[in-house]
């Protein structure tokens, strides 16, 4: 091992030397040479002493400990015998992993040391009522519902009362639906209505745009009194495909 040539410093500790020590020489920290590291560490402390640098006893017990350990490593030993140099590397290890995090910790607080986080509060009281669009569509539909069952003609029971012979099926208004937005891009919710004349089929045109709209085929918006009707992104996309 070549000669002690570390800039003289005051270390946190011992541990801190040792570390450096065995940094500038690479030397493997599970297999640590431990003559030559303590004859480093006491030429170390010697540096000190001459720089008038004050050793304190936490230095001067570590170096008597690895005189301690380099005595046992001269002694015959079996397998079973564990290594004397054993608590030392797990020190050497712990105190490695405390000094990774401290830096860690150090770089953090750098980093985010003028972000300050906002307590949470009381969401403010509101008057907010969005209707969404299975509201929005429903409370269209009433209002359609009562319109057309004022609409009479001569003779004629109310629409809603009316007993009509025709079936109207739900696929049947869902193709109807969607070829209407693809024509003419947006439609208002009254427009799908304008020519029914049955209950039957206003309902099963009102539950076609609930499936429509629960698969996300058709989106709906409120524009002041009205209710706009358009294919989706994903909709115009699918066609597009094909």
């Amino acid at each position: 091992m070549e000669n002690i040539n570390l800039k003289v410093e005051q270390y946190e500790g011992p541990l801190d030397l040792l570390l450096a020590l065995i940094s500038k020489h690479k030397i493997d920290i599970f297999d640590i040479p431990i003559s030559e590291i303590c004859d480093q560490y006491i030429a170390y402390l010697d540096a000190m002493r001459r720089m008038d640098m004050e050793v304190t006893s936490e230095f001067i017990v570590m170096a008597s400990e690895l005189m301690l350990i380099k005595s046992r490593m001269l002694l015959p030993r079996n397998e079973e015998s564990e290594d004397p140099r054993a608590q030392l590397v797990d020190a050497l290890l712990e105190h490695q992993r405390a000094k990774a995090a401290a830096e860690f910790l150090k770089l953090q607080s750098a980093a985010h040391y003028d972000t300050f986080t906002k307590p949470a509060s009381e969401p403010e009281k509101s008057d907010y009522s969005r209707g969404h669009a299975v509201e929005l569509l429903t409370e269209a539909f009433s209002r359609i519902a009562d319109r057309l069952a004022l609409r009479k003609t001569d003779g004629e029971p109310e629409l809603f009362k009316k007993i009509e012979e025709r079936y109207y099926s739900v696929e049947e208004k869902t193709a109807a639906i969607v070829s209407k937005l693809e024509q003419v891009g947006v439609c208002s919710f009254d427009d799908l209505f304008l020519r029914i004349h049955s209950r039957g089929e206003a309902v099963a045109v009102f539950m076609a745009l609930l499936e429509l709209v629960r698969d996300g085929i058709v989106d709906v918006e409120r524009e002041g009194e009205n209710i706009e009707l358009s294919l989706s992104n994903e909709a115009k996309e699918a066609n597009d495909e094909y």
